[in-house]
Formats: structure tokens, C-alpha cells, sequence
């Protein structure tokens, strides 16, 4: 085998087995240096391609599947509902009114209506962290425990240096009341906190849960934490680490 040949054998297939490959390759150590170099090379680039699953992938894009469909189905209800208010909107404007009696009775219904239930606080949660999934999911702030304790202030609240890894902080829209939207890292993913204010009036619910995600809460100094995450996650074991990593204003 030439030098030629033997330099593009070494280089393109080092784990020839040839008879001529390996006589050649033996015949000095500037040869046996290329073949080894060109192994090594040939082992880090197949490492290089060999890339761990996660296990739980497949849970993953079902989950994200999942809420892109209740999200299109939520858009396409906001479409219709927005539709049918015109509607009623142009009848009820185009509709002389008939009479003080009929007046007082259409108010005293429309009192009735606006009469306000307060919405479970884990209904909201749960829907909220779906509306949110697709903004939130891979979101990676690297918060730092400064920016969350500027947020968490107005709640009366302080976290420690025990606080854990922040992916992302920031204020939201809580079925219209702002609260303080928090990921962290939990031990088998992302999770999501809450801080609600405590007069905001939510109906209370310690534990709850859908198909996919589950969540509890408590109310806490000025406060409702709120914490949601996937099935699998200990969400007790992240309720105890934020119980010993807050500090809260009784």
C-alpha cells in the first residue's frame, strides 16, 4: 500500500481490517500516530451524534400537543362568543323599549347577572398555566434573587439565598387581577408559582388538578401561594422549600 493510500485509509476508515491496511499502519510510529489520531477523532464525533433522549419526551409533546389544541379551541370559543355579543348588541340597540315597567324588570335581571361568583383559584391557575404554556415553557430568565424580591415586596414577602433556581418572574393578568407569575426548577421539571393577593377574592381550594397538570395553594401573610405543576412533580417538597425560603409580613 502506497503512502498516498494509506494516508486516505488512515483518515476516512482508521478500523480497517485490512491485511495491507494493518501491515502498512505497523511499518513505522509517524504511521501508527495517524491511525491513532484518526480513531480518537472517528469516536469523538460518534459521541459527538449520540444524543440522550429524555425519558419523559414523549409525555412532553402529547402535553404540549395537548394545550395547543385547547388553546385553538379557546380562541375559536372568544371568535363566536365575540360574534353573538354584536349581534345581540345591534338587536338590543334596534329594540325601542316598551314601557317603565319593562325598564325596571330588564334592570333588576341585569342586577341579578352582574352579580359576581368567585372563581375557584385553581380553576384559574390550571387554565392559566395553558394559555401561558407556549410563552412560558422555554423561557430561561436566570432570575436573580434581587429581581424576585423586588417583585415580591408588594406582596409582603422576602425570599432567601435558599430560594432555588428562577427560570422566569414577572407580573400577569390573574383573571384580571395582577399577581406575580414565577417558574422554577423543580426536580422532575419546570414548575409555576403564583402570588395572588389575598383581596382579590378567589374561592380557596388547598388541592386540585385536570388530565394534565395538578396543583394546591394556601394563603399565606397578604397572600395566596398558588404552585402548579405536572403530575409527577412533588409539589409538597417544593411547598416546604419555598415555606423555608420566604419570608412573609403576618
Amino acid at each position: 500500500m502506497d503512502d498516498i493510500l494509506f494516508r486516505h485509509t488512515a483518515i476516512a476508515t482508521p478500523n480497517d481490517k485490512s491485511d495491507a491496511f494493518l501491515s502498512r499502519a505497523a511499518a513505522s510510529d509517524c504511521a501508527k500516530n495517524l491511525v491513532e489520531e484518526s480513531k480518537a477523532f472517528d469516536k469523538l464525533l460518534k459521541d459527538s451524534l449520540q444524543i440522550e433522549v429524555p425519558s419523559d419526551l414523549t409525555d412532553k409533546i402529547l402535553l404540549e400537543q395537548s394545550f395547543a389544541l385547547e388553546h385553538d379551541k379557546t380562541v375559536s370559543a372568544r371568535w363566536h362568543i365575540g360574534i353573538a355579543a354584536s349581534i345581540a348588541f345591534i338587536i338590543g340597540i334596534s329594540v325601542p323599549m316598551v314601557g317603565e315597567q319593562l325598564t325596571n324588570s330588564t334592570t333588576l335581571i341585569n342586577s341579578a347577572q352582574l352579580v359576581h361568583t368567585p372563581s375557584d383559584i385553581g380553576s384559574v391557575a390550571l387554565q392559566h398555566v395553558k394559555q401561558e404554556y407556549f410563552l412560558t415553557a422555554k423561557a430561561n430568565e436566570n432570575a436573580t434573587l434581587q429581581s424576585v424580591n423586588a417583585k415580591l415586596a408588594i406582596y409582603g414577602a422576602k425570599a432567601t439565598d435558599s430560594f432555588g433556581e428562577v427560570l422566569f418572574v414577572n407580573y400577569c393578568s390573574f383573571e384580571g387581577t395582577s399577581a406575580l407569575h414565577m417558574i422554577l426548577k423543580g426536580e422532575k421539571g419546570r414548575i409555576t408559582v403564583f402570588v395572588v393577593p389575598e383581596d382579590a377574592g378567589f374561592k380557596p381550594s388547598s388541592s386540585f388538578k385536570d388530565q394534565h397538570l395538578k396543583g394546591i395553594s394556601e394563603h399565606i401573610g397578604k397572600a395566596s401561594l398558588v404552585i402548579v405543576g405536572e403530575q409527577d412533580e412533588p409539589l409538597e417538597m417544593m411547598k416546604e422549600k419555598l415555606a423555608g425560603s420566604i419570608k412573609w409580613d403576618i
